[in-house]
């Protein structure tokens, strides 16, 4: 891999300030399907969960004590190896769904629903897990560990969360389906199904034959100390899949496609870095062969964006361009007016606080050479690296779009290619429907729609561009809230996608990334709920060990990370320790998310009789008045 320039492209404007909140706009928490809820109803929640948490070992503490009971240190139903457990995580989840639904954003009835629904089917499927077990063990057939029973009940959990928010969130409707859907190309299923044969003998051969060692690195808090065979299966998947996408990347770019291209950009108040794109793109245009026209659509600002970007267009050489009104506020629409203006065949979406990188558009035109290819983005790397966001930003970047996208591109599941920087065939945005509005996430839903229709979406990290990195918390706190809700209004607009068996993305990669946001909200109170079991009831769960509880945050992720540091950019490693403690954040930041959700109220079912009589209560009602309305409009024209 290329090391990146540390000698980073200015995406502001030295001579102009920011407005106030220049970030903040409609899309910030879409009002059919977002609140804007301030932080305290995230910080409440964890204060809350902490306090019943203590609470309710509190008084399992007396009970034991007291005589009273025999009180398990899980939720177990079976007595057998209950003395065993080594942390409470049925209780953990029990506890996090519970707090859930208190602080759900709606009515009393509502929450109610959430929290019985929530618990409800944990708490079947915890009964049918153990019924199951001790059934088999009774029958001599296997032993189920209660460890197991904890881990297969922990890992569903994952999966109701998603799926109760889904269906009780006010989410949007299912978008429009293809008229002629996908099929899963046989090759791609064949590559990921052989990476993932290689992933789990692979574990297997280090868990059995490597036994002394995956033991000392357990106790190094490497492997978690639980769990070694999953933990190792999981990053072996992960590289063999990155391997078979840096090879398929690297036959894409063989290519030379170089076609006429619009380049669109949606500004709300970019007044103070608007320049520096267009200056980017002027300065890109130079060496691409195609004509470039530029299209900026201001988008409601309230500062000096157009003034600023007719000025800039003017003193470009080697592109034109033009600046079109939206004074309808909101992302999607700007595109939506931009897209009907253009005339060319490809669209490069750029956001007006972004720079393209040298050879940017050269490196993602050419793998539209492939008729099958419906979208193609690059690497957003961070424009500075002063602040500790920025440094954070840095390592999050050459792991998820240096690691985990290419990884993707090896079985063609990429989801969604951000809106930073992203090239589409204008027939085909058009044949899915433009960009839907009024939603988070418009960037990826395009792409699933295309990918729904048969195109693939490519991510090539040669494509380098720089993006604004937020300069406040304030900021960071909205951009994260966005992106991390997005996942459920996608996954809501593209229901049908959701194990369709035929796209990859579908069937694969949206699964996995609704149970990862489940378990990134999850971590911070597990975080809390760890402490608050391994040290002020250490006497309970005297087994409890802490190096599961660090290796959440390091494991074999880190040196994961590591690797992908020092391919990258060997300098970038000593950030690392920095981006654990960001992953925390980034964990509150998805609990407030899915706190941010709307649920619609709910009022308790009436009765048929009762609803009957009110009904006539309320026609009796209704008739009356209307005969007294009557009777003194008589009376008032007869005086008259």
């Amino acid at each position: 891999m290329t090391n990146v320039s540390e000698d980073r492209p200015q995406t502001g404007d030295g001579d102009r300030a920011p407005i106030a909140d220049h970030f903040r706009s409609v899309d910030s928490a879409p009002a059919d399907y977002a609140v804007n809820r301030p932080a305290g109803g995230t910080n409440g929640f964890l204060i809350v969960f902490v306090g019943i948490s203590i609470l309710v070992m509190c008084v399992r503490t007396f009970l034991i004590h007291s005589g009273l009971a025999d009180v398990p240190r899980d939720l177990v139903l079976f007595p057998e190896g209950r003395g065993n457990v080594e942390f409470p995580v049925r209780m953990f989840i029990a506890l996090f769904f519970l707090t859930y639904a208190l602080f759900a954003y709606s009515n009393g009835w509502r929450r109610l629903f959430i929290g019985v629904s929530l618990l409800g089917k944990f708490a079947v499927f915890c009964v049918v897990v153990d019924f199951i077990g001790g059934l088999l063990s009774a029958a001599g057939v296997v032993s189920i560990s209660v460890f197991a029973g904890q881990m297969i009940s922990g890992l569903t959990a994952l999966a109701i969360f998603p799926h109760t928010l889904l269906r009780q969130a006010q989410l949007p409707p299912q978008g429009p389906l293809p008229a002629v859907p996908a099929r899963i190309p046989l090759a791609s299923f064949l590559k990921l199904a052989c990476c993932l044969v290689i992933a789990v003998v692979g574990a297997a051969v280090a868990v059995h034959f490597l036994f002394d060692v995956v033991e000392v690195l357990k106790n190094c808090a490497i492997l978690g100390g639980i769990g070694a065979g999953v933990f190792l299966m999981q990053q072996i998947l992960a590289a063999s899949t990155a391997v078979l996408g840096f090879r398929t990347l690297r036959k894409s770019r063989e290519r030379h496609f170089a076609p006429p291209a619009a380049i669109l950009v949606p500004a709300h108040n970019e007044a103070h870095s608007i320049s520096a794109t267009i200056s980017s793109v002027d300065d890109g245009a130079a060496t691409y062969p195609g004509r470039i026209h530029l299209y900026v659509v201001d988008n409601a600002s309230t500062d000096a964006t157009r003034e600023t970007a007719e000025e800039e267009i003017r003193n470009c050489t080697h592109i034109t361009g033009e600046v079109l009104d939206c004074p309808t506020p909101g992302k999607a629409v700007a595109l939506n007016m931009g897209i009907d203006h253009i005339r060319e065949e490809f669209i490069v979406r750029i956001d007006a606080d972004t720079v393209i990188g040298p050879g940017c558009l050269e490196n993602a035109m050419r793998h539209f050479a492939e008729p099958d290819v419906g979208c193609v983005g690059g690497i957003p790397m961070p424009a500075e690296e002063k602040t500790w966001m920025d440094k954070c930003r840095l390592v999050e970047v050459y792991m998820r779009h240096g690691f985990f996208q290419v990884s993707l591109d090896g079985y063609d599941g990429v989801m969604g290619i951000p809106g930073m920087f992203a090239v589409y065939r204008s027939s085909q945005v058009l044949e899915v429907g433009g960009m839907v509005q009024g939603m988070n996430g418009e960037d990826t839903d395009i792409c699933m729609r295309l990918t729904a229709a048969g195109y693939k979406s490519v991510s090539d990290p040669n494509a380098l561009y720089y993006s604004e990195t937020p300069a406040s918390y304030a900021h960071l706190l909205e951009q994260r809230t966005r992106w991390f809700r997005s996942i459920y209004h996608l996954t809501a607009r593209n229901r049908a996608m959701l194990f369709d068996r035929q796209t990859m993305a579908g069937t694969f990669v949206l699964p996995f990334n609704l149970v990862n946001a489940a378990r990134r909200a999850m971590l911070a109170p597990l975080l809390l709920f760890a402490v608050i079991a391994g040290f002020a009831f250490h006497s309970t769960f005297t087994a409890m060990r802490w190096q599961p509880i660090v290796a959440t945050l390091l494991g074999t992720s880190m040196i994961m990370t590591v690797v992908v540091c020092l391919i990258w950019r060997p300098s970038s490693v000593k950030y690392i320790p920095m981006y654990l403690g960001f992953r925390v954040l980034r964990s509150y930041f998805t609990l407030g998310s899915t706190l941010s959700l709307i649920y619609p109220p709910m009022h308790p079912r009436i009765p048929r009789n009762l609803r009957r009589l009110r009904v006539l209560v309320h026609a009796g009602r209704t008739s009356s008045e209307s005969g007294e309305a009557r009777t003194r409009a008589s009376s008032e024209g007869s005086n008259t």
